[in-house]
């Protein structure tokens, strides 16, 4: 990479919602995802897919992906793009450089490089395991949410024998809004070779790529709905960590949380966590956002913040 790394750690917080859709199944029931407690969640594989499916659409070349539609493993993708690009077969150190120049998801998120022998090549590489600058945790619905089993009947008969259609049932939340929080560390990505410029485009993708994934129908319906991002001052050492818990949900009207259906039913309170960087202002560098227009905020935005404007 040409440009330097990143230049002071970042901090975001992402909230997007859902209407009578899936954000991310389970294994077992293609469920929504829940905790002991009853919270719905969604895992942080689900939105870095999202990150890398939104890159791919813009033409930019991403680590884990298929070929020609079909599963790989990590050495047959690697194996496919060195020779599409007429790239050498390389090792150690030199197959990681061409790794973290040519993907912008092995930058962000690292990799665990498990190669197994292709051919006569057996990759290896220094080191084995990279971790990316860029982590998130796995984003909680952020009240009390309704799930809802939706019954139907396929069109087509079973098999040849069958005159009529199948049941069918499809799992869903009535509506969620979900948030995550994540975090960029400079020194990590020293090692993965993350930039600034990764760093913004990973916030312009974050935002795209939730709205523009509802090409299945467990996924229409999602909209992003609120976006921070500090920048922190250089060489600060410091991160509030769930920036998730400075954000509040208050009933807008008389509906339970359960029952709600839109952000016309609450409003998100940004009182504590406004408070909460005014009090730390010293180590901040700068404070982005984007909102979307049908959010209700409790106050104003400061107007010391810049709007990304990623609409």
């Amino acid at each position: 990479m040409e440009q330097d790394t990143l230049s002071s750690r970042r901090e975001l917080f992402f909230a997007y919602d859902i209407k009578m859709g899936n954000p991310n199944g389970d294994p077992d029931e293609n469920r929504p995802r829940v905790l002991p407690d009853g919270t719905y969640y969604v895992t942080d594989v689900r939105l870095k897919r999202f990150v890398r499916d939104y890159f791919k659409s813009q033409d930019r070349d991403i680590l884990v992906d298929t070929i020609d539609s079909k599963t790989t493993n990590l050495t047959g993708r690697v194996a496919h793009y060195l020779k599409e690009k007429e790239k050498p077969e390389a090792n150690g150190k030199d197959l990681v450089d061409i790794l973290l120049d040519s993907f912008i998801d092995a930058r962000l998120f690292g990799s665990s490089f498990a190669f197994k022998k292709e051919g006569k090549w057996e990759p290896k590489t220094v080191p084995k395991t990279l971790t990316g600058a860029l982590q998130f945790n796995h984003g909680e619905v952020m009240h009390p949410a309704e799930a809802v089993d939706i019954h139907g009947t396929t069109t087509f008969g079973s098999d040849e024998s069958k005159t009529q259609g199948t049941f069918t049932t499809y799992f869903a939340l009535r509506y969620a809004l979900i948030g995550f929080n994540g975090i960029a560390n400079e020194h990590s990505a020293k090692l993965s070779q993350m930039t600034d410029r990764d760093y913004n485009d990973v916030l312009d993708a974050i935002w795209k790529s939730v709205r523009g994934s509802g090409n299945t129908r467990s996924k229409v319906g999602q909209v992003p709905r609120f976006l921070i991002s500090i920048s922190y001052k250089k060489g600060v050492e410091f991160q509030f960590g769930n920036l998730s818990d400075y954000v509040k949900l208050t009933p807008f009207g008389e509906k339970e949380a359960k029952a709600w259906s839109s952000p016309e039913d609450y409003t998100v309170d940004i009182s504590l966590l406004c408070e909460r960087l005014a009090m730390y202002d010293d180590k901040i560098e700068s404070i982005c956002y984007a909102v979307s227009p049908d959010m209700q905020l409790s106050r104003e935005i400061p107007s010391d913040w810049q709007n990304l404007k990623i609409d």
